[in-house]
This record gives structure tokens, C-alpha cells and sequence, in this order.
């Protein structure tokens, strides 16, 4: 029926004038459903028209800054901001959505929890219960790599992850590997989601190399999910955030970087999937074990680098701020007065522009984990619940420096033929990785 209707409105409309009355539908969904909302002490109205302005001044940047504006397909565009839109409404203005995501966001909290039973065994119940970093994170990260491969190996995520990106390419008219890529992300993290279309990447165009880009910067990985939770971040916001920034990626990516080329695989429909070599369960699970372990280890090398590099630059910026009468001048402060533009845009509270600031410039520079490390500590208890949930949303991704030498690397070693590629898309990508964080985060002030 859907696609009877469809083709009826091809045959009388030109599609030019479909994609403005659909744009048009859209806008004025959001606009109607902000205003109708009731007013709120904590959240005013203004604030979220702010919001709303925000998400269409970042929209209007990646506009401008398009790679190619007269390919844009305003179609897939307003399709999966409207998707977004939907899923964040249905989250934060219905009890069903609200409680479906919280019983989420709870079972994978539960479910990751149980490492505690490994790391106690291992290093005792005083250090298991003892709230250090590397022990409320590294533990759960690499179980969850476990349980990932393990399902891999029965089958079970490739299943999942067909049936779903059949709906995404059906409503986004996108290739079946970008589908796959995007809806995976959330879940696999930003390099291990390239694999699962390994035997393709070679053959991708300029756009979709963009895309699978985009799509692992954009979100943060279900393996430290329950690291930041532990951490004193909401579960339902990190989780919710993930899922939003499915559809997301897709339209900033598309906005900035457009087909032009023809896809050499856009009419296949089944992905060619790649074993993990596993021979059984137990092999498989170890084999998860290994590649949790390489990620800690990653994670655990780059925070020491970052945090040690920081605050030796920032160490720099104070003694030279002693000669300019510039008392305690870092790297934060600079760039929380440079992000206050942002933090507005989001529909952070005008009393926490700078912290906001700071935080979503932490996150730029260093990464999400030490973002997330200063709300939690630092500025523990000084921001307002709105601006505390709005910048959760702006923190939750992987668009850093350190993800993207890892995204590079990952990619060249699948497909060396395509390094020019890879390596000259990457900025970009990891620029519209924060932009797609941005948005969701001006999404949800929107309704909150």
C-alpha cells in the first residue's frame, strides 16, 4: 500500500516538489510539537526554541559546507531526521518509551554488572568495590567483547543486523552496507563496525567510505556503556543517545558528503559476512576476551598519553599567562569560552555555558572518557538537570583525535587500495561525528 501510494505521488508530483512539501511536513512537526508542549520551570519554552535553532543552524553548516549541495537528497535527509525526531519524542514525551528505554538501559547495566563476579575473583572485593576507573570499566568492556563475538559466531547479531537494515535502505534509500554500518555502531563500536562488510569497503564510493566514517564517530560503543554509567552518567540518555545517533549519522553524512558516483553496491542486498574464525562457543568468547583486552589496553595507553599531554600543554598556557596577568590559564578554559556558542545552541542553561563548554571541548580535544570524568568530578553537582542531560548528549561519541588514527587504521588494513580515500574523508567525517552528537543533543532540549 505504502508503495502504491509512493509511486502515485512520483507519477503527479515532480520530486523536487515532494522533497519540499516533505521537508516542510517535518519542520512543521517539530515546530508544532515544541510549542504545544507545556511549560516547564526547569525547562521554558524559550529554551527549547533555542534548541530548535540550534538544530537547524548545524544543519544549515553542513548545508553550506557541502561537498557537493545540488546532490543532496533532501528525502533521505528529512527521512531520518524525522526518524530521530520520533525516537527522541517517543523517549522523553511518552511513559511507554520511557520506560522501554529506562528497562534497557537497566538489563545491560544488570547484564554487564556480572563481570564484577570475574574482577572480584581476580583482584578481591576490595578492589572490585573500590570505584577505580580501570576496575569499573576495563572489566565490563571486555566481557562485553566476549558476549559479542560469541554471538557473532551463532549468528545472531548478522541475523539482527540484515532484517533491520532491509527497513533503513527501504526508507533512506542508502546501500545495504551503510545500513548495516550504522545500525551496528552503536553497538560493535567505531572500528570493529567496518568488519562486518570487509569483503565490500574495497568497492564503496567516496560517499559511503564518508558514511561508515561518520557513523563510528558519531556514537559510543555498548562496551562502555557500563563504564560511564558506573561513572555517575544516565543510562537511559547514554543508551538513547546511540539509538538517535543511527538516523543521525546518516543525514549529517549524506548533508556534507553526497552521492556523486554510482554504487557498485547499492543493488546488493544480501552482505557477504566474514567468520570470525571461531570453532566453537568457548573459542569464540576467548577470541572476544583477546579483543577486549587490545581495547582496554588502547583506551588505557591513550587516557594516560591524553591526560598527561593536557595538563603539561595546560602547564605551558599558565606560565605564559603569568606574563599577560592571565591567572590559571588551560586548555578548558580557552576552549570553554570558545563552545559557548554551541552550549547555547544546544539548550544548555545560561548559568552553565562555560562548563558546558568546557566539557564538550575536553571531549574534542582529549576524548568522551575524560569529559565524562569532569562532569562526574570536577563539576559534580554544579550543572542544572537540563544542562547536565543535554550535554551528555553532545559528549556521547567517539569523534576525537585519538578514534580517528584508529578509524584510519583499521579501514587502510581492510581495504589498502582506498588509504588516499579513507585518510583524506577522515576529517571530515570526525567533524560531522561531533556535529551528529550536536544535533541529537539539540534534539533532546528540544523536548525535555
Amino acid at each position: 500500500m505504502i508503495h502504491s501510494l509512493s509511486q502515485l505521488l512520483h507519477s503527479r508530483f515532480s520530486q523536487r516538489v515532494l522533497s519540499f512539501a516533505w521537508a516542510a511536513f517535518v519542520i512543521t512537526l517539530i515546530l508544532a510539537t515544541v510549542f504545544s508542549l507545556p511549560e516547564k520551570t526547569e525547562s521554558p519554552r524559550k529554551r527549547r526554541l533555542i534548541a530548535v535553532f540550534g538544530f537547524f543552524v548545524f544543519i544549515f553548516v553542513l548545508f553550506s559546507t557541502s561537498a557537493h549541495r545540488k546532490e543532496i537528497r533532501w528525502n533521505t535527509i528529512c527521512t531520518a531526521f524525522f526518524i530521530q525526531f520520533l525516537l527522541a519524542l517517543f523517549v522523553f514525551r511518552t511513559s511507554v518509551g520511557n520506560d522501554i528505554f529506562q528497562w534497557i538501559a537497566t538489563f545491560v547495566q544488570s547484564f554487564l554488572g556480572y563481570s564484577w563476579f570475574g574482577t572480584s575473583f581476580i583482584f578481591g572485593t576490595n578492589i572490585a568495590n573500590s570505584g577505580i576507573f580501570a576496575v569499573n570499566v576495563f572489566p565490563p568492556a571486555i566481557f562485553f567483547a566476549a558476549v559479542v563475538q560469541v554471538f557473532y559466531y551463532l549468528g545472531t547479531i548478522q541475523f539482527i543486523l540484515k532484517k533491520i537494515s532491509v527497513v533503513c535502505v527501504s526508507l533512506l534509500t542508502i546501500s545495504g552496507a551503510e545500513a548495516m554500518v550504522a545500525i551496528a555502531s552503536p553497538f560493535l563500536g567505531a572500528s570493529e563496525n567496518a568488519l562486518l562488510i570487509e569483503p565490500l569497503i574495497k568497492d564503496l564510493t567516496r560517499s559511503e567510505l564518508h558514511m561508515i566514517l561518520t557513523c563510528g564517530f558519531a556514537t559510543i560503543s555498548g562496551s562502555m556503556l557500563y563504564g560511564y554509567v558506573a561513572m555517575g552518567i544516565s543510562g537511559k540518555a547514554l543508551l538513547t543517545s546511540c539509538i538517535m545517533s543511527i538516523p543521525c549519522s546518516i543525514a549529517v553524512s549524506k548533508l556534507r558528503y553526497p552521492d556523486t558516483e554510482q554504487s557498485a553496491i547499492r543493488d546488493i542486498t544480501t552482505i557477504p559476512m566474514t567468520s570470525n574464525g571461531a570453532i566453537n562457543v568457548l573459542h569464540a568468547a576467548s577470541k572476544g576476551a583477546k579483543l577486549g583486552i587490545e581495547l582496554v589496553l588502547l583506551i588505557l595507553a591513550n587516557v594516560i598519553v591524553i591526560l598527561s599531554s593536557l595538563n603539561a600543554f595546560n602547564g605551558l598556557l599558565t606560565w605564559a599567562g603569568h606574563f599577560v596577568n592571565i591567572e590559571n590559564l588551560t586548555l578548558q578554559l580557552i576552549t570553554g569560552y570558545v563552545f559557548i556558542p554551541v552550549a547555547w545552541l544546544i539548550g544548555a542553561d545560561n548559568k552553565d555555558l562555560v562548563i558546558v563548554g568546557r566539557l564538550m571541548g575536553t571531549k574534542v580535544w582529549a576524548n568522551e572518557y575524560v569529559a565524562f570524568h569532569d562532569m562526574t568530578n570536577t563539576y559534580k553537582n554544579l550543572l542544572s538537570s537540563r544542562s547536565e542531560l543535554v550535554v551528555t548528549y553532545a559528549l556521547c561519541g567517539f569523534a576525537n583525535f585519538g578514534t580517528l588514527g584508529a578509524q584510519v587504521a583499521v579501514l587502510s588494513s581492510l581495504a589498502p587500495t582506498r588509504v588516499d580515500d579513507i585518510s583524506s574523508l577522515s576529517i571530515s567525517a570526525l567533524i560531522c561525528g561531533t556535529l551528529s552528537t550536536w544535533l541529537s543533543a539539540s534534539v533532546a532540549g528540544m523536548l525535555i
